[in-house]
């Protein structure tokens, strides 16, 4: 079967949030949510930071799934700590979640290495560009992300941040988590409240 993203509803050039399934040294799985960029329809780039788990795997391993989901619990546990061992399945190279709509094993053919200086000070990116070699439905259809379920994405964002910026930086993401919060919690569902109330509290815990 010929792998084709754009029937994903995948676009070129597009970025797209998703979560990365990788497998440890110790041979357990990992998750993260993280950007994937569609540069064809059976090629992608993935943007890793210094120091993550995620980063030493695809280093390693050469190799990772991309797992499309809606599931704001699903991202949330993804960045707090891992999806427990149950919403994994174990495929022939490495693993991908039970219950994203669509994922997809990636090999890296290139890596890249990017020195930049943003906000958050001097950072090194590594860009893996990966050819998709096997793509997996789990469901038919697809629906288009939420304005709750976005925001959640972007309260994981900073989330993700809060203890690597300057102090008024973390006042500046504290008054974002609270506009945030009172969207989700105005235009979502149970599931995203649930999401934006487990974000809060670790927010607390790292902006310390």
């Amino acid at each position: 079967m010929t792998v084709d993203l754009y029937s994903l509803n995948m676009e070129k050039g597009l970025h797209y949030e998703a979560i990365v399934t990788t497998r440890n040294e110790d041979g357990t799985p990992n998750a993260a949510p993280m950007g994937v960029i569609c540069k064809g329809p059976d090629q992608v780039v993935l943007r890793l930071h210094e120091g993550s788990h995620t980063i030493a795997n695809v280093k390693r391993e050469k190799k990772f799934h991309v797992n499309l989901s809606r599931d704001p619990l699903l991202f949330t546990q993804s960045l707090i700590d891992n999806p427990s061992a149950t919403e994994f399945t174990e495929e022939k190279h490495g693993f991908s979640l039970k219950n994203a709509y669509t994922s997809f094993f990636c090999e890296v053919h290139h890596e890249k290495k990017v020195e930049k200086e943003d906000a958050m000070g001097e950072n090194i990116t590594i860009m893996f560009h990966s050819q998709v070699q096997d793509i997996k439905r789990n469901r038919k259809e697809y629906e288009p992300l939420s304005r709750a379920i976005c925001g959640v994405l972007e309260a994981l964002v900073n989330l993700s941040r809060v203890q690597r910026v300057p102090a008024e930086k973390k006042q500046e993401y504290a008054d974002r988590l609270k506009e945030i919060s009172r969207v989700v919690n105005h235009v979502g569902g149970p599931k995203h409240k649930q999401a934006m109330e487990l974000v809060r509290k670790e927010f607390e815990i790292r902006i310390k």
